[in-house]
């Protein structure tokens, strides 16, 4: 059966490796936090010491880290250590422009790699009905599919290098700024002095139905279970929700792209985290903005 290395054992990585691991795959794993390692020890991982026992071990090896900086830091590490048709599978959310940088780095030394930033936050990781959005060559991708559907619910081969990358940043600037016109729907509403639940009964199966209320509605006691009936305790941190943000500003900024909401949300999210309300779910945006 196919090896796996997997670097990056934080919140989502661990739930990611630990499916792995419950369909009975070989997984060697690193982080620089032991404790997330050892969590997993008792569940059949294997540890690593260092990235080259990883790049020795993996026919694949997939990364879940927090910034492209860091994945280019562990690619350059260990990339001259891999055999020819190696696939490095990156999960992260990173830079589009890195994410081909990182792929030519991988071409020219005849690996294989794939961009896969994923969506489904943690809940979605422990469940595993992440959806992957993938970038990289149909033979890639293929080989890579049995773990993508072990970890998630779909995963798709949207282009080339990058566009996994792309696609995330579309979506993520799509899903705030949804968020945001949520929140104001449901401010408005109440301010006419109109039930929520009963907002909710209308908006979830009308022409305003989205995601941000069906399954995420960010008021409390209203639809399924979602972080704002925790206090927002985070699935998906407004921190990283900025990241995101960021990274699509960079994109549209590339691109030369109109995009005055996308941009709109980045500054909503930047003060919302200046103002120490990063670690909220990013839900939270609806509360912050009254």
């Amino acid at each position: 059966m196919t090896k796996i290395g997997f670097i990056g054992l934080g919140n989502m990585g661990a739930k990611m490796t630990l499916n792995l691991l419950k369909a009975n795959y070989e997984v060697i794993g690193y982080d620089i936090n032991k404790e997330s390692v050892n969590n997993l020890l008792a569940k059949g991982l294997k540890q690593a010491t260092n990235l080259s026992q990883i790049a020795k071990f993996a026919d694949i090896v997939i990364t879940m880290l927090p910034n492209g900086d860091i994945v280019e830091e562990v690619y350059d590490n260990i990339i001259d250590e891999f055999a020819p048709g190696t696939l490095f599978v990156d999960c992260s959310t990173i830079e589009v422009n890195k994410a081909k940088q990182l792929h030519m780095k991988c071409e020219n030394k005849n690996i294989l790699s794939l961009d896969a930033p994923v969506s489904g936050g943690v809940g979605g990781a422990e469940q595993a009905t992440l959806t992957f959005m993938v970038g990289g060559t149909e033979k890639a991708y293929k080989m890579m599919l049995p773990l993508f559907e072990v970890m998630g619910k779909k995963s798709l081969l949207c282009g080339s290098f990058g566009s996994g990358q792309a696609t995330k940043a579309c979506n993520n600037m799509l899903l705030a700024t949804t968020m945001i016109g949520v929140g104001e729907a449901f401010s408005l509403g109440q301010n006419l002095g109109l039930d929520p639940k009963k907002l909710f009964e209308i908006l979830s199966t009308s022409t305003g139905s989205c995601w941000a209320i069906n399954s995420y509605c960010p008021i409390k006691g209203v639809g399924p279970a979602s972080p704002a009936d925790d206090d927002f305790r985070p699935g998906f941190s407004a921190d990283l929700m900025l990241k995101d943000l960021t990274i699509a500003l960079k994109a549209i900024e590339s691109t030369n792209t109109s995009a005055p909401y996308g941009k709109n949300s980045r500054e909503n999210f930047e003060r919302m985290v200046n103002a120490n309300q990063g670690s909220l779910d990013f839900s939270a945006i609806t509360k912050f903005n009254k």
